[in-house]
């Protein structure tokens, strides 16, 4: 059918339906926020790549799955958070075949592979806490069970490769890339019903069993330490110490909140697809279904910016290492600057890494007494706090 004769699907949906993605203002409105995106989601998810990659004392075991999640990210920005808004505004597939069976199988790969890595560094966290006699996850380890990640990720989504067909339909204008499960879609059905669960259910649930018993773990160890002694146990802890246990407790935090913030932006594309797929929309949704189909999905597209994020605001190791990949004139006075100025020794912390702890901090005790009118106590337990964090960066997290 020629071009003339044929018919515009927006033209169609806005004629029939008021679809609101039709119009320039909402696609103008939808562009934007794409764009803040996937800028955004590039950007923080390289300079996470590019820290740990730079730095030897961050490449510890849950950094390595920070690590994937962020090659991941960067994968979503470049194929989910472009193409699908593209395709669900001009309701026509422009990619080609190749893309059409491609595109939504490495978008199932992405959900599937971040679900199993933040569940693997939920485990990983569980057993270090909880059984920490046990032999702790080495870094090969680690990088087999991304692997194993990755292979099983690609096969739980390969279904939907196979399914995907690019097709014409009679009277209307382009192609249209759709999933072909025939006449009869309770195959279509049944598979998303299990990848709902595989992906979402059952990974949350691990996810919370675990920080739930780790939580439980830790308020026993301090509720016991609290009993057995007639004044304040952090007293008795040194620097070092209790540098490593808030350290351990603002990553617990730091994990969990990546995995409130994933929940949070999936959760609405992962209901609005079941119910589509079982043809449960309520009527006001199935009027503007592209509407509520693209914002549910701009809204899982926020995840890959809330990590990078939460990264920068929770660890100050990954912190430090984004500071030192800015230009140096974008760089404010870190906490590596501050302690240079303090020991006026550059070999104790030449590019953050920690070469003599006890030295340093000896250093740092020293230069703080010699100047007692230089810096006044909230400056000084500040630059303390940091510098005893600072000693326990490369003992993991």
């Amino acid at each position: 059918m020629s071009n003339e004769s044929c018919l515009d699907m927006n033209d169609e949906l806005w004629r029939f339906r008021n679809d609101l993605t039709t119009q320039p203002a909402v696609m103008a409105i939808f562009a934007l926020l794409y764009a803040t995106i996937i800028v955004l989601g590039i950007f923080g998810n390289l300079c996470v790549i590019l820290a740990i990659a730079r730095t030897r004392s961050l490449q510890t075991v849950p950094n390595l799955f920070i690590f994937s999640l962020s090659c991941s990210d960067v994968v979503v920005c470049c194929i989910s958070a472009t193409i699908t808004p593209i395709t669900a505004f001009k309701k026509e597939w422009l990619f080609g075949v190749t893309l059409c069976s491609i595109a939504p199988f490495i978008a199932g790969i992405s959900l599937c592979f971040s679900t199993f890595t933040l569940t693997a560094i939920s485990v990983d966290r569980f057993l270090l806490i909880c059984f920490p006699m046990k032999n702790a996850l080495t870094k090969s380890h680690a990088l087999i069970l991304i692997a194993g990640i990755c292979a099983m990720a690609a096969c739980l989504s390969a279904p939907i490769m196979f399914k995907q067909r690019l097709q014409t339909f009679e009277n209307f204008c382009g192609k249209f890339c759709t999933e072909d499960w025939g006449m009869d879609q309770s195959g279509r059905r049944i598979y998303g019903a299990i990848m709902v669960g595989v992906q979402f259910v059952v990974p949350l649930t691990i996810i919370v069993i675990c920080y739930t018993a780790i939580a439980v773990k830790l308020g026993q160890g301090m509720l016991i330490k609290g009993k057995n002694s007639n004044y304040d146990w952090q007293v008795q802890m040194t620097d070092q110490q209790r540098a490593a246990v808030r350290r351990r407790q603002r990553t617990n935090r730091m994990l969990i909140c990546m995995v409130v913030a994933f929940s949070a932006s999936w959760l609405w594309s992962v209901l609005f697809n079941v119910l589509r797929d079982y043809d449960r929309l309520p009527d006001w949704m199935k009027i503007q279904e592209y509407l509520y189909g693209i914002a549910t999905h701009c809204i899982a597209m926020t995840s890959t910016v809330w990590n990078p994020l939460l990264y920068a605001v929770l660890n100050p190791q990954l912190r430090a290492a984004f500071i030192r990949l800015m230009p140096s004139c974008l760089q404010s006075t870190t906490t590596f600057e501050r302690c240079d100025q303090l020991t006026r020794n550059g070999t104790l912390l030449e590019t953050g890494d920690r070469r003599d702890s006890t030295k340093m901090q000896q250093n740092v005790r020293q230069a703080i007494s010699s100047a007692p009118g230089q810096y006044g106590a909230t400056e000084v337990r500040a630059i303390w706090s940091d510098v005893t964090e600072l000693s326990c960066a490369s003992c993991g997290s």
